[in-house]
């Protein structure tokens, strides 16, 4: 299965959302691949991940993986970026990446975490390379209550997803601002066009997030996580 974490903004929380579910997917015994497309290849400096990107390892020539690929906190990290400029360079390199991305079967993997690059589109090369993996594609798009209308749209150009959730990440932990982003949560996921519609309060436990330090158990995300894998509808 490969899940591809997505927003349209950044700052709300999408390489959270990802090192958690590739950490608690690989705590339940799952062989977990947890792809860094974020040109800042954030979560790789937050595992320590310093090896160059798959993206400048193609470029030169060098093994396949023999940078870009780590295996941390029970899960492998596939850094595609060494900096921001490579993100120039990746449709340079297109055929390579395509056969590159394909020996990710070599590996076993039975889930795939990506956590996009802001406004990442359904036909980037990385994306189509995927593809050809042959796994079912689910989509998480995060929003903040800001952004959400463009969230919506942006979710309506995913159309092949099997399998679409929204979170609405960062509510103020208000009584009052929880039931206004659970009436709209309702309003929705009423629309139908999205399975699961979830609204997560800001934790700052969450938002300072690191599998290596410490392991957190948020109830909100597992059962979000539960839903995308399981093909559950409801609002969470």
């Amino acid at each position: 299965m490969i899940i591809f974490i997505l927003g349209i903004k950044g700052g709300i929380g999408k390489t959270t959302f990802s090192l958690y579910f590739a950490k608690k997917l690989a705590s339940m015994g799952k062989k977990v691949l947890y792809i860094d497309y974020d040109y800042l290849s954030f979560g790789s400096l937050i595992l320590g991940h310093k090896g160059i990107g798959l993206v400048r390892e193609v470029e030169k020539g060098l093994p396949l993986y023999s940078n870009s690929l780590a295996h941390i906190s029970g899960f492998y990290i596939l850094k595609l970026f060494t900096d921001p400029l490579d993100l120039n360079k990746i449709n340079l390199v297109g055929d390579k990446i395509y056969i590159a991305i394909e020996k990710i079967t070599d590996l076993d993997i039975e889930y795939i975490i990506l956590d996009a690059s802001v406004g990442l589109m359904q036909d980037d090369i990385i994306v189509t390379s995927l593809e050809k993996i042959e796994l079912a594609e689910k989509g998480l798009f995060l929003s903040d209550i800001a952004s959400l209308n463009s969230a919506i749209k942006y979710s309506k150009l995913w159309g092949n997803l099997r399998y679409k959730a929204l979170a609405i990440n960062m509510v103020p932990p208000l009584p009052e601002e929880i039931f206004e982003s659970k009436n709209t949560a309702r309003e929705l996921y009423s629309l139908n066009i999205f399975d699961t519609v979830s609204v997560i309060p800001f934790d700052e436990k969450l938002y300072n997030y690191n599998p290596l330090l410490r392991d957190e158990d948020n109830e909100r995300l597992n059962e979000l996580l539960d839903s995308i894998l399981n093909n559950k509808s409801k609002i969470i």
